[in-house]
């Protein structure tokens, strides 16, 4: 390990300050890179409000060559997933240069603190879950990244793998133009399911917690089978919710149902990332305006999600979601990224294709054993 590398631990509102800004600092130069909304990093780095850190620790640390801070990465264990995964750590956080020490440095740390807490292997990368921002971009660096979503230069997958790191599984981003109303084959199914008595509606800011207490049942039941998914708690699920509430529009959370009760949802978000670049990650003094007015105005949306309970799969429930959803997003945003989407979920991309969106972007879990 190069002497010149110093890795020290964050500790204060400097350190918090510099880990925040480090990105941006390292990224300026490509136009692609977006910050993450400083308030969304406090948010998920908030050990008193955040419920994750009920079970969960963490530790964050910078890099720093001569006294520069140059590189940054964050180490989790969370108890929740050691139930689902034994032995299995997580690794996130990671920004560093283009330079083999700076980063040998940072992932020595973090395996380190891991492995002194009994971790004998580690996941990564995740901010510090599968339900927050995950994954290295290894292909579509290109393209500016949607709203939540990682972005990093292209020779960020080398770092990991030359520190050891395997890739263990691929999820895929698929894109495109909208046309409203979407293929008549796909409407004309979609009409089918309805007269079967499921319903569509959209999210109702007026009964908000319930239907957030719904959409959690729905998300841990569908995605319980699923690589790497971990079972999220009520009061965390509504947590993340209540942070996204300001920027949702109803429209585009659609919640199917079924005899009173919810068996399936469609989660999007509006792109909010061209104004969050405006901004520079910041919501005051003008960040919290530009996303208000971007709210409004926007005109491409990532979908997020899309869920149904296992007892109601293979009856055409994703299909009518899907239609009807799709539907309510060509009225209005032209352009949509499905993300992200487990590389082998074949029905999900054969679904999106209908819609003509297909893959462009690939991101990267990696393992590593410590």
């Amino acid at each position: 390990m190069r002497a010149d590398v110093d890795v020290r631990p964050v500790a204060g509102r400097r350190d918090r300050a510099t880990f925040r800004d480090l990105p941006a600092r390292l990224h300026a130069g490509h136009d692609a890179f977006v910050p993450m909304l400083d308030a969304a990093l406090a948010a998920v780095l908030d050990r008193r409000r955040n419920p994750f850190w009920t079970h969960a620790e963490a530790r964050e640390w910078i890099a720093s060559v001569k006294g520069v801070p140059v590189g940054r990465i964050g180490a989790c264990v969370d108890r929740d997933l050691l139930a689902r995964a034994p032995g299995c750590g997580v690794v996130g956080f990671l920004d560093a240069p283009e330079d083999p020490a700076a980063a040998r440095a940072l992932f020595a740390t973090a395996e380190a603190w891991l492995r002194e807490r009994g971790c004998t292997r580690a996941r990564g990368p995740l901010n510090y879950s599968i339900h927050d921002t995950a994954g290295v971009l290894v292909d579509g660096s290109d393209a500016p990244p949607t709203v939540d979503t990682t972005w990093n230069p292209p020779y960020v997958p080398r770092l990991w793998e030359e520190n050891g790191w395997r890739g263990a599984r691929d999820m895929l981003g698929a894109a495109g133009n909208l046309e409203t109303g979407g293929p008549e084959r796909a409407r004309r199914f979609a009409e089918r399911v309805r007269r079967q008595g499921v319903s569509v509606r959209p999210l109702d800011f007026g009964r908000f917690e319930a239907d957030v207490a719904a959409i959690r049942e729905v998300y841990n039941a569908a995605w319980d089978a699923n690589w790497g998914h971990v079972p999220v708690g009520a009061a965390e699920f509504a947590y993340k919710a209540k942070d996204l509430k300001a920027v949702l529009d109803p429209d585009l959370v659609r919640l199917a149902e079924q005899d009173g009760r919810v068996v399936g949802f469609f989660l999007g978000l509006p792109d909010l990332n061209p104004a969050i670049a405006r901004s520079g990650g910041r919501l005051l003094p003008l960040g919290w305006w530009r996303l208000i007015r971007a709210k409004r105005t926007a005109r491409r949306v990532r979908v997020l999600a899309l869920g149904v309970v296992p007892g109601h799969r293979a009856r055409g429930v994703e299909a009518l979601l899907l239609s009807d959803s799709f539907a309510a997003i060509g009225a209005r945003y032209p352009w949509c990224e499905a993300s992200w989407v487990l590389e082998d979920n074949a029905a999900m991309m054969n679904g999106l294709a209908l819609y003509s969106l297909y893959p462009y972007k690939r991101w990267r879990l990696y393992e590593k054993g410590l």
